[in-house]
């Protein structure tokens, strides 16, 4: 007991009494210069209090601490609670040594804002993947198991000590412990406190992303490299200023591409869309233009990847990107996501109007824009696919959008109004395309009869009533094609118009073949095909580099079917002015294909020509040579005993109107 006064003595003499914990542990109560605790109250996380008032004497207070007396410093805890503290350090000590880690202390909240400041140290990840949601125990030691985005990092003995004796002064300072955590050596273990410190456990730049996508989504972004915000731009002005699928004020901000705040599906999706109009851009067309299959096939993956695991408006968006996106390579793919994307529309609830909910105006907007894109989709795919249409008139109430009257614009008309006027004649000529398709994919038990079918046809003059100004002549006239997106809704206006003449000629012909109708009917027919031709023909460079629906592809297959039946059919029989005009648009056409692949990479008329190139050129060849009778097939009633052969000789395996034959 005489040594343990003499060690209390030995301290009092320097100025610092033994504290009360290494009293109770009959320790050496040693301090450093500047430090407000003792060693050992430093490694046993003890508080280190000072016997310098009667509040702190852990035993109840007696009668001279009633009358205001100072307590001995002999007093000692009772035995078991002694053993009972010395036991809790023992464990916490082991506990430390056995994980060298421990959490820093609580952070108040006065703090935070400082530690949201150190964000930018590591660039593309957000500030929440640096820092706990919540604050540390201290005397909680942290598993090595736990998912964090900070390691522990020991410190040279060269700093150790530096940062040691700082670490009182630095305690004073809000932020000084939110990055380290210090642990000083044990008495007669080491004489250099052991220091560690808080580093970066991943290198910088990458980022831990549950998501399977996110991974599809890097290789693309370093494919395209350094021009990803060219990229964005190029869609944005290209594509969707013609077809809104997103709000593009989401992009005002250049870095809100790698914050991460954009579901990687739909940001890989947009890449690859925007490659097509690579080669159209002044920019990065004097680039390397990257592999376009090569990129579509990630961010398929990285679709299919979010739709399994969350599926949500982000998949919608990319869905919308990912089929609205050329060239088209698989139709029943295209289908099955076009299919999952109405089915989770109408979870959402997007077939409802959102007019008078209580949301915020740009949700509105979005949800209305977003629904229409899906109903645009959906119907132009039925008609040239030949499918039935998933969405039907009276599932949905969602208006038109108007755009023009939802951005309030005023005065002079803007290139971006006349864009939006575009769009809108768009969604209300697929709107009135909605009670056709219904009708010509209808299936009854029995079959219809012609009265009953002549009844329901396309009336497209009631549709060209409600248009108005710029728009109008683009339909009526085909000028101004150059304002973007007019050259597709032209095409559009024009295969809506000759599929629903040659679907009402199939029910006027019956049980008939096609050269038994009058010509005044198949001269009709063809002079529409003959504007899908001129249309074709006089396309300009900007206007092939423009917006186009995809499914417009299927147009010019199905009109060189129609032309070279009816060469075959029923010019070959003739003689005078009408020989031989059907198969030379249909050489016209493939031969403007092939030029616009050749020079401007435009590959909407691949299927056409890859189906019906070689034979255009070969029956083509064979008239010109003067052979009897078309020179290929004798065209009398008994040279073909089934008629039927020679129509499937000829027949788009893409016909839409096959179905508008069999109903």
């Amino acid at each position: 007991m005489q040594s343990e006064t003499g060690k209390g003595r030995s301290s009092k003499s320097q100025g610092h009494p033994a504290c009360l914990p290494c009293r109770r542990r009959k320790s050496r109560c040693k301090f450093e210069p500047g430090s407000q605790a003792c060693l050992m109250c430093r490694a046993h996380e003890s508080n280190c209090v000072m016997a310098s008032g009667p509040e702190l004497n852990p035993r109840p207070p007696s009668t001279q601490q009633a009358r205001g007396k100072v307590p001995t410093p002999r007093k000692r805890a009772a035995p078991d609670a002694e053993a009972s503290q010395e036991q809790d350090a023992h464990v916490r000590v082991s506990s430390e040594r056995r994980l060298s880690l421990a959490t820093p202390h609580a952070l108040s909240s006065e703090s935070q804002p400082a530690l949201t400041a150190l964000a930018p140290q590591f660039p593309g990840t957000p500030s929440s993947l640096f820092f706990a949601s919540t604050p540390a125990v201290g005397n909680h030691p942290l598993a090595l198991d736990e998912a964090e985005d900070d390691s522990p990092h020991i410190m040279g003995p060269a700093v150790a000590r530096d940062r040691h004796l700082l670490e009182d002064y630095l305690s004073i300072v809000q932020a000084g412990n939110r990055t380290r955590t210090i642990r000083p050596a044990l008495p007669g273990i080491a004489t250099v406190p052991v220091v560690f410190t808080k580093v970066q456990k991943r290198p910088i730049g990458v980022a831990m992303d549950p998501s399977p996508s996110h991974a599809k989504l890097q290789v693309i972004t370093k494919l395209l490299e350094p021009y990803r915000e060219q990229v964005v731009n190029m869609y944005l002005n290209k594509a969707n200023s013609c077809f809104p699928i997103l709000d593009e004020s989401f992009f005002v901000e250049p870095s809100i591409i790698t914050r991460g705040r954009i579901s990687p599906a739909v940001l890989a999706c947009l890449y690859a869309h925007s490659i097509i109009y690579w080669q159209h851009d002044p920019e990065l067309s004097r680039h390397h233009h990257p592999d376009g299959r090569f990129i579509w096939n990630l961010a398929l993956e990285a679709l299919y990847s979010e739709l399994h695991l969350s599926p949500g408006m982000p998949s919608i968006i990319a869905i919308l990107l990912n089929v609205g996106g050329r060239p088209t390579t698989t139709m029943i793919g295209n289908g099955m996501l076009l299919g999952s994307a109405i089915s989770l529309a109408h979870c959402l609830g997007l077939n409802r109007n959102p007019i008078t909910w209580d949301i915020p105006d740009q949700e509105k907007n979005l949800r209305t824009q977003i629904w229409w894109c899906l109903v645009i989709h959906d119907r132009w795919s039925s008609l040239m696919y030949g499918t039935p249409p998933h969405i039907r008139q009276n599932h949905h109430d969602v208006p038109v959008p108007n755009l023009i009257r939802q951005k309030g614009s005023q005065g002079n008309e803007t290139a971006a109004d006349e864009r939006i006027k575009v769009f809108e004649a768009l969604a209300s000529l697929t709107e009135a395309l909605g009670p056709y398709l219904e009708q010509l994919y209808s299936v009854r038990t029995r079959p219809h009869s012609r009265f009953d079918r002549i009844g329901y046809t396309l009336n497209l003059n009631s549709w060209i009533d409600t248009l108005s100004g710029k728009v109008r002549t683009i339909i009526i006239r085909g000028t101004d094609l150059d304002v973007p997106g007019a050259a597709n809704l032209r095409l559009c206006f024009l295969a809506a118009k000759f599929f629903s003449r040659r679907v009402d000629l199939n029910t006027e012909m019956g049980g008939t073949v096609i050269d038994q109708i009058s010509d005044d009917k198949l001269f009709e027919l063809r002079g529409i095909v003959e504007e899908i031709v001129v249309f074709l023909h006089e396309l300009t460079p900007k206007q092939l580099g423009d917006f186009w629906l995809p499914t417009v592809a299927f147009v010019f297959s199905s009109t060189i079917t129609f032309l070279v039946r009816l060469a075959v059919q029923v010019e070959c029989n003739t003689s005078g002015p009408s020989q031989g005009i059907s198969l030379s648009l249909a050489k016209d056409m493939v031969a403007s294909l092939r030029s616009y692949k050749e020079e401007y990479g435009w590959e909407l008329g691949d299927i056409c020509v890859n189906q019906y190139g070689e034979l255009v050129e070969n029956l083509f060849a064979q008239q010109s040579a003067g052979l009897p009778d078309g020179g290929w097939v004798d065209a009398t009633p008994g040279a073909i005993s089934d008629p039927a052969f020679l129509e499937s000789l000829f027949t788009d395996q893409w016909d839409p109107i096959l179905w508008g034959q069999q109903i």
